[in-house]
Order: structure tokens, then C-alpha cells, then sequence
């Protein structure tokens, strides 16, 4: 008998713990965030461990503890320079909200915004056109050809000047005075034929490095590949191949992540918040959508290879790539690719 109420208060105590508090919560994450800041990741990590599956209790319904902190602090020593920032976000919007987010309408300024990016720039009110490096370096010579053609003339006048103060019965006046010119002349000529040498370099230079430059476009790092706005479904696809053909896989997986998500936003599926995790974007889901498994998977595993890893493997890559395809095919893309 007293074995059995022994499992009964084990159960009771049990229930009561299973789901935590919204307080206790963010207390919990207050706590990670000071440990990782004085850079005790080991005691991070342990604190960090019972939110693994936890349930959290808010004024606006339940909602499941952020696995990306556990999966951040598993590296041991190793922790994303990111993180802090994103923990502390994710502290200050549960204080704002009171609770799990709630769904908005997207941000249609922001969309418009990168569209106008994106587009190409229209004709200036006069007609002309955006000039190209080479017509830029024809007119930079060109001007350039003036401003000597005007220092040649000041120099002619200034020696005209200064003949001026030579008597007027010297035999070889006009004598001089053509020299004097030729020399300016000569001077003139020799100039132009440098900039005419130099711009023609440049020209030959340039040529040759555009295949070189258009080549390495997918190995220089850019602030826009942190927001997944910044480019359209398509244009994700893209880069992520040309980060994965120079071998930075674990950026590439991401790429793939974004295209998924730019493309839920355009279907309406999921909508755009600053500051929202990814399992809130899980949270959001329909049970009834049939790639739903699919997409917890993608997360998962894009999780794991962002914050738990410094680099990823090829296979991690074809993984999340053959995830990502499988979300995309199932999902009607828009027109635009972004919303």
C-alpha cells in the first residue's frame, strides 16, 4: 500500500512538472545568457539541458522551449558568435509578448522594398542610360584631356607673358616664341598618349578579370545572407549551388532553409516576423499539411548543422537539399518568389 501511494505522488509530481512556467523560463534563458557571457559554456550547456522537449506554460497557450539553445551549447567549448545576440532577442520578445508570438500579416513595405532592390534601375528623366566601365574610362579620359588642354593653353599664355618683358628689337623673337609653343605641343602629346596607354591597360586589364570575377561571386560573404527576404526562392536555389560548388556546405544548407521559408511566406502558409525562431515557424503549421514531418525534419537538421557544427559534409548537404526539393514541389510557388 505505500508503495503505491509512493508512484501515486510520483505521478502528481510529474504532471506538475511537465509543463514550466513562462517566468521560470525566461529566468532559465537569463541564466544561459549570464553564464555564456562570463563564457562558462560547460554549466551553459548543463542549465541549458531540461529545456530539451520542455513544455512552457504562457498567458497565450503552450508552446515548446526553443531547441536551437540545446543545440547551440552541445559544441562544448565552441559557440556561434550569434548567439548571445539571438538569445538575448529571444529573452526581450518573450517579455514583449507575454508569450509565443502571435501571427501577423507580412510586411508588405519590406517586400516592396526589396523588390524595387532587385528590379533594374529605369532611364534617367533625360534618357541616358547607366554607362559601362569601359564608356565610364572613355569619358574620365576624355575629361581628363581637357583639363591638359587647358593647363597646355595656360602655359602658352603664361610664356607669352613672360616674352612680353624681352625687348622688341631681339632678332629671334618669333624665333623663340615658336619654340616655346612646340615644346607646349610636344608636352601635350606626349601626356595624351600615356592616358590614351593607361586607359587601353585598364580596358585589356578588365576583360580578363570579369570571368575570374563573375566565377568567385559565391565565395565572398554578404550581409544579405542572414535574412531570408533579401532574395527570392529561385535566387536561394541558386546560391546555394555556388556556395555548395566552392565547398561551403554548411552555408548552403542554409540557402536551402531560406528558399523553403521565402516560399511558404509567398503562400500565405507562414508569415514573416523579425525575431521569430524556427520552431515557432513549426509551431505555426497546419497537422494537416502533408509535408509538415518533412519540414521539422529540414529544421532539424539545418538546426544542427548551423549552430552544432563549424562545417558540414557533403551528405549533409544532399540531405537537406533532397528535404528542401520535396517542400518546394509540394508547395505552389508564387509568381515573385517572395511575399
Amino acid at each position: 500500500m505505500r508503495r503505491l501511494l509512493y508512484a501515486l505522488a510520483l505521478v502528481v509530481l510529474a504532471s506538475q512538472a511537465a509543463a514550466m512556467t513562462l517566468a521560470g523560463y525566461i529566468a532559465t534563458l537569463e541564466r544561459i545568457q549570464s553564464l555564456v557571457n562570463a563564457q562558462q559554456y560547460a554549466a551553459a550547456r548543463a542549465a541549458a539541458q531540461p529545456l530539451h522537449g520542455q513544455s512552457i506554460d504562457s498567458p497565450k497557450g503552450k508552446f515548446q522551449a526553443d531547441e536551437t539553445i540545446v543545440a547551440a551549447l552541445a559544441a562544448g567549448k565552441r559557440v556561434d558568435p550569434r548567439f548571445p545576440t539571438r538569445l538575448a532577442a529571444t529573452i526581450s520578445e518573450l517579455r514583449a509578448d507575454g508569450g509565443a508570438a502571435a501571427v501577423r500579416d507580412p510586411d508588405m513595405t519590406l517586400v516592396d522594398k526589396i523588390d524595387k532592390e532587385q528590379s533594374a534601375p529605369p532611364p534617367a528623366a533625360d534618357g541616358e542610360v547607366a554607362l559601362g566601365d569601359s564608356d565610364r574610362l572613355i569619358k574620365i579620359g576624355t575629361a581628363i584631356q581637357d583639363v591638359f588642354d587647358r593647363i597646355g593653353k595656360l602655359l602658352e599664355d603664361f610664356f607669352d607673358w613672360l616674352g612680353s618683358f624681352w625687348p622688341e628689337s631681339s632678332p629671334d623673337k618669333e624665333k623663340k616664341h615658336t619654340s616655346i609653343r612646340g615644346i607646349v605641343i610636344a608636352i601635350a602629346i606626349v601626356i595624351l598618349v600615356v592616358i590614351a596607354i593607361l586607359a587601353w591597360n585598364a580596358l585589356r586589364r578588365g576583360r580578363r578579370a570579369s570571368p575570374e570575377l563573375a566565377s568567385s561571386v559565391a565565395a565572398v560573404p554578404s550581409a544579405r545572407d542572414e535574412d531570408p527576404l533579401s532574395r527570392a526562392s529561385t535566387e536561394w536555389e541558386q546560391y546555394a549551388a555556388q556556395l555548395a560548388a566552392a565547398g561551403r556546405f554548411r552555408e548552403a544548407i542554409r540557402a536551402w532553409y531560406h528558399a523553403v521559408l521565402v516560399t511558404l511566406y509567398g503562400a500565405s502558409i507562414l508569415h514573416f516576423r523579425k525575431g521569430r525562431t524556427n520552431w515557432e515557424y513549426v509551431a505555426a503549421l497546419s497537422p494537416s499539411l502533408p509535408w509538415r514531418s518533412r519540414f521539422i525534419a529540414l529544421t532539424r537538421r539545418f538546426e544542427y548543422e548551423w549552430y552544432g557544427e563549424s562545417e558540414s559534409s557533403p551528405e549533409a548537404f544532399d540531405d537537406c537539399s533532397h528535404e528542401a526539393r520535396a517542400i518546394l514541389g509540394a508547395v505552389a510557388r508564387p509568381v515573385r518568389g517572395a511575399a
